[in-house]
């Protein structure tokens, strides 16, 4: 696909990353490409290439997985704890679990 790059627009890609609240850093460190070269991307000021194309679609996809196994985890610990979530623990316990 021949992008048209012109200053006044974005790539959707930053939308989409935006609404979904998806960082620079989080999309770099799962695509493996910069943080800058990410946001220049996005902001039209470099070319994509079909390869980095392809990593960062690769990369929202491993975040968003990523996030939904986590909240899956956190919903199924939430139910555990439901009753215990007000009664007093040793702050080691915060630590402990991380």
């Amino acid at each position: 696909m021949e992008i048209e790059y012109r200053s006044d627009k974005i790539l959707k890609l930053r939308v989409f990353r935006v609404k979904h609240r998806i960082s620079l850093a989080e999309l770099a460190q799962a695509s493996g490409v910069s943080i800058r070269r990410i946001s220049q991307i996005e902001l039209m000021d470099c070319p994509l290439t079909p390869h980095i194309e392809e990593q960062l679609t690769r990369a929202l996809e491993v975040v968003l997985l990523r996030r939904s196994a986590n909240a899956v985890a956190a919903i199924a610990d939430y139910r555990e704890q439901k009753g215990r979530l007000f009664l007093a623990v040793p702050e080691t316990e915060v630590i402990a679990d991380g």
